[in-house]
């Protein structure tokens, strides 16, 4: 049995020191693949179950007679309370040893029973309830894969293997959207949350029954596989993260990011339906083939771009999202104000590609600057700060500037558009956050 050490020191970011029998950087490659394909399933099923509800909010709100800043509060807070309160728990228990393919099987699980049960809901605060849950049981997935992936792919793959897995993102948005919109207007928004989350259930089985969980540190070039890995103190984790400008900053413009395109994602079909008259199942349909195929392509292109260019140090993975969230921010503007529902589609293309290449660059330099006893915690930290700024506080904000700026206009699509303009705007945040992190990655020691 191989235990791995870690220095003692508080703020320490050294990789822990092995004895080195054989490289296991490349085992096990049929086995990793099929994991990484199911794992990027499963995160599809996450924002499938987390994004359904933004399609659904128009008929969500004419039942229940809501406000947009209610509205906000329905495709925001309220699955991220939970979720961001639980995520670093949860991260600190897998980085002690959790194991963690029961883990994502149990959670996977659970969250496609509660989405179902969002479609039994009678009222408004049952449904924010049942949300709550929804984000409670999603918490755990994203620490316990970033964790599990890191295990299975070196340093020189995991940017690659990270882009992989994030276009689950896309496609559960894509599917969320289409599929949701399609059933609400045959049927209605109850039963798309029904169609949508009980899937999950064979899908987090079948995880389950053909996944196997590796050792930790398994991964890293010219180590043997590791059977125990002394686990850091929260604290100690917390202030070793910090001490790396590079990641704070890395964490500080995806949460930025995360802000602007949660609200666009959020408030647009209501924009397009509002404005332009357009149906559920259009809607869905339409910008669901739209962000799913924008975001396969700008996330492939994040991930292979990190992959090649991050050769020449982490911090040339950082070139491709600042210029495309820089270029993002007048097209997304052109788009909110185009003069059909189609051109807002066809002009939101170009933008949602850019804005599309930070993923997998921002969760590969998050993995490879946290120490190996602290990967999960790095991941729940960066998950957490993404989720408090981005995913549960803007379409709650831009939902009330619409308010605000409805009242002001008298009009409810010219008081969307301005607030989808300030979310826009907010990339520049982003921007100014990746343009440090690159200056930190630089003044980093090549060996660091």
């Amino acid at each position: 049995m191989l235990k791995a050490s870690l220095a003692p020191e508080a703020g320490a970011l050294s990789e822990p020191v092995v004895e080195s029998r054989t490289p296991a950087a490349d085992r096990g490659g049929w086995r990793r693949t099929l994991m990484l394909a199911m794992m990027t399933l499963i995160y599809a099923l996450n924002y499938l179950d987390r994004q359904v509800v933004v399609i659904l909010q128009e008929p969500i709100k004419a039942d229940y007679k809501l406000l947009d800043w209610q509205l906000g509060l329905l495709t925001g807070a309220s699955i991220s309370l939970l979720y961001t309160a639980m995520s670093i728990p949860i991260a600190r228990w897998v980085d002690r040893g959790l194991h963690r393919v029961r883990l994502i099987a149990t959670i996977t699980a659970l969250w496609s029973i509660l989405t179902a049960a969002c479609g039994l809901t009678r009222s408004f605060g049952q449904f924010i309830v049942a949300r709550m849950g929804v984000g409670m049981a999603e918490a755990g997935f994203t620490p316990a894969a970033h964790s599990l992936l890191s295990d299975l792919y070196p340093v020189r793959k995991r940017p690659w293997a990270m882009g992989i897995f994030s276009l689950g993102i896309s496609i559960g948005i894509m599917t969320g959207m289409a599929v949701g919109g399609f059933v609400a207007q045959r049927y209605d928004w109850r039963t798309a949350l029904m169609v949508v989350g009980l899937p999950g259930i064979v899908v987090a089985a079948a995880f389950a029954l053909l996944a196997r969980e590796p050792a930790r540190g398994e991964s890293e070039v010219g180590t043997a596989v590791v059977d125990k890995v002394e686990p850091m103190k929260f604290g100690v984790a917390v202030k070793a993260l910090w001490r790396r400008p590079a990641y704070v900053h890395v964490v500080l413009g995806s949460a930025a990011a995360s802000f602007a395109s949660t609200a666009i994602f959020s408030w647009v079909p209501s924009l397009l339906i509002r404005v332009h008259g357009m149906s559920l199942a259009e809607v869905g349909l339409g910008l669901g083939l739209l962000s799913g195929l924008s975001g396969l392509i700008g996330t492939s292109l994040g991930g292979w771009q990190a992959a090649r260019f991050g050769a020449r140090g982490l911090h040339a993975m950082l070139w491709a999202p600042i210029g495309g969230l820089a270029l993002s921010i007048p097209l997304f503007i052109a788009a909110f104000y185009a003069s059909s529902g189609q051109a807002t589609l066809i002009t939101m293309f170009a933008p949602l590609v850019l804005v599309a290449l930070w993923t997998a660059p921002s969760i590969a330099l998050t993995q490879s600057l946290a120490p190996l006893a602290a990967r999960a915690t790095a991941s729940a930290v960066y998950i957490v700060t993404a989720n408090v700024l981005g995913v549960a506080l803007g379409p709650i904000v831009i939902g009330l500037l619409s308010d605000i700026f409805t009242r002001s206009t008298g009009n409810t699509g010219t008081g969307l558009r301005w607030a989808l303009t300030v979310a826009a705007l907010i990339f520049a945040w982003s921007i100014l956050h990746w343009s440090l992190a690159l200056r930190a990655l630089k003044r980093m020691p090549a060996a660091a």
